[in-house]
């Protein structure tokens, strides 16, 4: 389905894993980076997602993840449900929430909600200890911290389930900022895009340690 690493291994513990045992139906669009040499020590993304579909047959999240394929998947899932009033929002709104699924099980913070227009900056930071803090920022949405392992791969997910109503309106993350615990020049090599994915403004610095793009463009899946 998809052609570079990161994917698959961020998708074999996606959202609907994190909630309950899901068939799992389509892909839209989607971006990814890795698996790098190093790994990573902060990424961050603000995710403006559209309108979620006004009524909803089956399960659609939209995430960014972070793995290393064997260990931990941290995300932070945007979120329809046929009834999403469990977060307070209302038709065409996203619940929204901080999720870490590995070998423990499931932990999952608290959730908010999200509209069409809200810009969500998502920022996932890690410890010389290794606890990793999950947060998402601007009015407070949900946030929580947990001992993980080295990430070494960032990737976007647009996922729908049982047969979901999907996307209705285009996804855009900007000033996407992924920083390396030490240099990687080759990590562009690694990206990969699906279902009609583009972006613009991919840069590193001078070491190839800070990676950078200006903006992620994923359609709707109708």
């Amino acid at each position: 389905m998809f052609i570079h690493a990161i994917l698959p291994f961020l998708l074999a513990t996606s959202a609907s894993a994190l909630i309950t045992p899901q068939k799992r139906d389509t892909w839209g669009g989607a971006l990814s980076l890795g698996p790098t040499t190093s790994h990573i020590i902060s990424a961050e993304t603000t995710l403006v997602p559209g309108a979620a579909p006004a009524t909803q047959n089956g399960e659609l999240f939209l995430w960014p993840g972070m793995s290393n394929g064997t260990g931990d998947l941290i995300q932070t899932t945007l979120e329809s449900w046929p009834d999403n009033s469990w977060c307070g929002a209302v038709s065409g709104e996203w619940c929204v929430r901080a999720s870490l699924f590995g070998s423990f099980g499931q932990l999952d913070a608290d959730a908010g909600v999200v509209k069409a227009t809200d810009e969500v900056k998502i920022v996932y930071t890690r410890s010389a200890d290794g606890n990793v803090t999950n947060a998402i920022t601007g009015a407070y949405l949900s946030s929580f911290s947990h001992a993980s392992g080295p990430m070494t791969g960032w990737g976007t997910g647009t996922e729908c389930d049982d047969n979901c109503s999907g996307t209705i309106a285009a996804q855009v993350w900007k000033n996407t900022k992924i920083t390396l615990a030490s240099p990687d020049t080759a990590f562009s090599g690694t990206l990969g895009v699906s279902g009609g994915t583009t972006y613009t403004g991919l840069q590193n610095s001078d070491d190839g340690t800070v990676w950078t793009i200006d903006s992620i463009n994923v359609p709707a899946m109708v």
